[in-house]
Order: C-alpha cells, then sequence, then structure tokens
C-alpha cells in the first residue's frame, strides 16, 4: 500500500520549496534521479513499441503464411472440381485420396452433391449420405468464393478441423476440406522467443469473430474485445485474402513491461544492486547443480545408464530377429528412470548426442559379447534428428568405424514427427553417409506425423514401424483398422519392411500377421531386458 501524505503543512509551500534547493544532498539525489528517470520514460515507450512491432511481425507471417495455405487449398479444390466432373465413383474417390496423400495438411476431402448430400471423400462413399444445409454449417450456398465454416471433426478419428468449403460445378454442389489446425500454429511454436503472458494469445478465427485455433486463452466474446479495445493490452490484426480469415494477437501492456521493470532496479542503492546480483548469482548456481540436465551429465560421466533389449521377432515364425535397445537411468536417489523423463531435457541442452554415442558403443560392445551365433540378428537405436542436421554425424561415423569392424547389423530409428522438421536434403544425404557402413534406417511412430509419399521418397528408408496408439486400437471395435491398413499399404507400396510396436493380445498379433506385417514387438512376446536376459531369451528360443 502506497503511503499516505498528509496535507497539513508546517510551513508555507514558498518556503518549503526553497529549502530544497538550499540542501546540497537533496540536490545530489535530485540530479542523479533526473537521467535515471528520463531513461525510464523513453525505454517505457521503447518498450512499447518493440513489443508492438513484434507482435505486427509475427501476425505478419502468421497472415502470409495462412494466406497461401488457404491458395493451395482452394487451387486443389478448383483443380479436383474439373477432375471429378466425368469421373465414376472409384475414380473419385482415388482422386480425392491422392490429394490427401500428397499433402500432409489436409486430413479429409469430400463432395457435396447438389442436392446438399455428402456422397463421397477420400475415405469411401457415405453411406448412407450425410446432409449438408447451410443454415446448419453457417455457409452461403451463392458464394463462389473459398469459405471457412469453423471447426468439424474428420469422420475417422473425430480429430478437430478446420472445414472449407467450395462451391462445385456441374454434378457437384460443393467440396470440403479439412484442415488440420496445427498447421495454422507450428511456426508460432517454433519461435523460440516467443512469450505472450499468462493472459496473451493468437487467434485465428472465422469472418464472423469465430476462433478455430488459437495460442493461449484468448476471451470468449472476441467481436467486443476487438472493438473495445482496452488500454492495458496492446493488440494488433491480420486478416487473409483467401476465406477472410482474421488473425489476431494481444499482449498485456504490463506484460510488455517486464524487462522495463528490471530496470527500474537502476536506481535502486548501489548496496542493495550488488546485493540482488550476489544473491542472484547464487540461486542461479545452486539451481544450475540441482537441476535434472546438470545431473543427466554426471550420470553419463559416473556410468549410470543401462541398455534394455526389447525383443523383435518375425510375425509369421514368432522367432526372434533382432531387437530394439532402449535406454534406462539408473539414478543414484531417484531409482530407475525411463527415457520419457530425461530425454527429452537431453534433447533441449544437447546432451542427447553425447548420449546416443554411448548407446551406439555400447550396443556394439554387447553385440560382440553375444558372439556369432547371434550376430544375424539386427539392434534399432533411436537417433535424434539432430545428429542429422548439424554436421554431427562424423563422430557416429567414426563409432562404426573403429568399433563395428564386423558391419553389425544396425538400425537407427528417427521419430517421424521429429523428421518431418529436418530439411529433406541434408537429411538424405546424412543417412546416404551413415548408411556406407552398413547401417539401415526406420521411422518410428509412423503414423503420428505429417509426413507423405513424396518426403519418403527422398529418404533411403528401409523399415516403417507403426505406433503402438494404433496397435492398441485394433481390439476396440474402432474405424482405426482403417488406418492401420493404409498405413500398412503406404509402407508396401514403398518396398519397406514393416514392425508393428507395442502387440500386447493375439488377437492384434493375428491380425498384423495375416495383413502380411513382417515384424513386431511387444507384451505379448516380451518384454524390455538387460543383456543377460536376452541372451537367455536367445537360448531358449534357439533350443
Amino acid at each position: 500500500m502506497p503511503r499516505r501524505i498528509s496535507t497539513h503543512r508546517k510551513y508555507p509551500i514558498g518556503h518549503r520549496s526553497l529549502g530544497i534547493f538550499r540542501n546540497p544532498t537533496l540536490w545530489v539525489i535530485v540530479v542523479s534521479i533526473l537521467p535515471t528517470i528520463v531513461l525510464l520514460v523513453i525505454s517505457y515507450f521503447q518498450a512499447i513499441a518493440y513489443t508492438k512491432a513484434n507482435l505486427e511481425g509475427i501476425i505478419k507471417v502468421a497472415t502470409q503464411k495462412t494466406n497461401l495455405l488457404l491458395e493451395n487449398a482452394e487451387d486443389m479444390m478448383r483443380r479436383s472440381n474439373l477432375d471429378l466432373q466425368n469421373a465414376d465413383t472409384q475414380t473419385a474417390i482415388n482422386i480425392l485420396q491422392r490429394q490427401i496423400y500428397n499433402d500432409f495438411r489436409f486430413r479429409e476431402f469430400g463432395i457435396v452433391n447438389t442436392e446438399g448430400f455428402l456422397t463421397l471423400s477420400n475415405l469411401g462413399v457415405s453411406n448412407p449420405p450425410i446432409s449438408i444445409s447451410p443454415s446448419k454449417y453457417r455457409f452461403d450456398p451463392r458464394d463462389r468464393n473459398l469459405q471457412i465454416l469453423g471447426i468439424g471433426r474428420t469422420q475417422l478419428m473425430q480429430e478437430k478441423s478446420i472445414v472449407l468449403m467450395l462451391k462445385g460445378s456441374g454434378k457437384i454442389g460443393f467440396m470440403y476440406l479439412l484442415v488440420d489446425p496445427i498447421i495454422l500454429t507450428s511456426f508460432l511454436e517454433a519461435i523460440p522467443d516467443l512469450d505472450l503472458g499468462v493472459n496473451g494469445y493468437i487467434a485465428y478465427m472465422a469472418s464472423d469473430r469465430r476462433i478455430l485455433v488459437a495460442i493461449g486463452t484468448p476471451p470468449p466474446d472476441m467481436n467486443s474485445n476487438i472493438k473495445n479495445l482496452s488500454f492495458n493490452t496492446i493488440q494488433v490484426t491480420g486478416s487473409t485474402k483467401v476465406g477472410k480469415m482474421i488473425i489476431v494477437g494481444e499482449i498485456d501492456r504490463q506484460w510488455a513491461l517486464r524487462y522495463w521493470m528490471q530496470e527500474f532496479i537502476i536506481g535502486v542503492p548501489l548496496t542493495l544492486l550488488i546485493s540482488g546480483i550476489l544473491s542472484y548469482l547464487f540461486v542461479r548456481q545452486v539451481r544450475k547443480f540441482n537441476t535434472l540436465d546438470y545431473e543427466l551429465k554426471c550420470g553419463l560421466s559416473r556410468n549410470e545408464f543401462e541398455v534394455y533389449y526389447q525383443p523383435i521377432v518375425d510375425l509369421q515364425t514368432r522367432q526372434c530377429v533382432g531387437s530394439e535397445a532402449l535406454l534406462r537411468w539408473r539414478h543414484p536417489q531417484r531409482g530407475l528412470l525411463y527415457p520419457g523423463l530425461f530425454i527429452p531435457i537431453a534433447e533441449e541442452t544437447g546432451l542427447i548426442i553425447q548420449i546416443t554415442e554411448w548407446l551406439l558403443e555400447k550396443v556394439i560392445q554387447d553385440r560382440n559379447i553375444l558372439g556369432t551365433e547371434f550376430q544375424d540378428l539386427y539392434t534399432s537405436i533411436n537417433l535424434s534428428p539432430s545428429h542429422l542436421n548439424n554436421g554431427d554425424i562424423e563422430r557416429l561415423i567414426k563409432i562404426l568405424q573403429e568399433r563395428d569392424r564386423a558391419q553389425s547389423k544396425i538400425t537407427f530409428e528417427i521419430t517421424e514427427n521429429r523428421l518431418v522438421e529436418q530439411q529433406a536434403q541434408v537429411v538424405s544425404d546424412a543417412i546416404a553417409r551413415i548408411k556406407k557402413w552398413g547401417v539401415s534406417f526406420a521411422i518410428d511412430d509412423f503414423g503420428t506425423g505429417y509426413s507423405n509419399i513424396a518426403y519418403l521418397q527422398k529418404l533411403d528408408i528401409d523399415q516403417l514401424k507403426l505406433d503402438q496408439l494404433f496397435i492398441k486400437g485394433l481390439e476396440n471395435g474402432s474405424k482405426i483398422s482403417l488406418i492401420v491398413d493404409s498405413l500398412i499399404d503406404f509402407g508396401d507400396r514403398l518396398g519397406l519392411t514393416i514392425v508393428a510396436e507395442g502387440i500386447e493380445t493375439e488377437a492384434q498379433y493375428q491380425y498384423l500377421k495375416d495383413r502380411g506385417v513382417s515384424y513386431g514387438q511387444g507384451w505379448l512376446f516380451a518384454r524390455a531386458m538387460p543383456l543377460e536376459d536376452f541372451e537367455r531369451f536367445l537360448h531358449t528360443q534357439s533350443r
């Protein structure tokens, strides 16, 4: 609470004012504080201007990227409209499927006939047809421009998607296209210093102010919020030419001034400033030694990591053909830690490079311990895409060259959703260099990312590993089996070996076996185990 100033004056105002000028100490204080006050005022407006300029730049890029996406969507729909005019049912389905396969940004593509019924989509014939009325879905049937209807859901996975509608011609009334909302905001999440504060947000809206997707938490009444702009907020808006999508960014003025408030401590007495700096450095040092990333470095130097092996079997014979090397951390205080806890931290800090190199050396060493009897079994190792994108493959190649003289059967697994973040040509060149040393490559968690045929054909990949999320859904009676079948067909068309992860039941095993999936792993066959147990497992199978 600010201290209440008394209105009672002991001396006349003029007499009191003269006292200030007669006091040298007060003069020193005034002279010393005045530049600081001026600096604070200037920096105040600079902080506001900088925040607004930065937000304007982000909204401008977001508008350009979104407009390009909508232009591509409209162009694809207009071209498809012409291709579909004389196509029979199966040909039309093939055209719709091809468009979805070739562009990961789009989830579903369908046709509404002139009577207002959804009859076809890339998933097949809609039976019975679904009524699509303008009043229910709020679109103008006379508008020939691309319209954004709002948020809908995919037929198969019920995933939230942005619905685009375009008037057709001939026997086609309308065409609809579902867009993954994450595509709009993915570049925002990649901005390293993007911080909107507690109440800040960036919202993508249809022309009627309905929110499509947002980062942060926008207010429910966006129309009122845009019209009645508060002094306490900094707001920037943009609009796409195609579809009239509105993009709004807003940050609290108080949040924008957080660094300005830090500058205020310049006026604090020097002793407090020094004390604050020393306290800050001390706390920072203490936190550094207590954080998990520091413990990771110590754990690697103290050899606290262990390798567990989960068998991979041939689904036709149920015989072991290889294994996946899984990392465990034997923490001195926390016990056995699984990768999900420490691998994300290792990737953020760059320590994943050293951990992967250690793992590769350990796997080669363990394979030598197993001996020649089991040298035909391959071992897969998870590889961070950062190895492929920043020139760190030299160490991997050196390890393979010096330690893996027998050209062991090693497979590097790269997670799909991380792979698409990298430049295809850089990744392709890195893979080609590593494969010269007898190594093969697999796409891990396949089906959870956005890679497509065109992207994967640029890479010399040998295997596709189906994510366990899809395998678990095979017994639920859902339509997820259609996705699994399409992923298997996708891999077969590329001539790749399919490996299914997370097989836990006989029903899942039989389903995958009947569809020609080559390999599988999961608790149905064996859990991950230390090298000694894995060796006993192999001897038991060979009897």
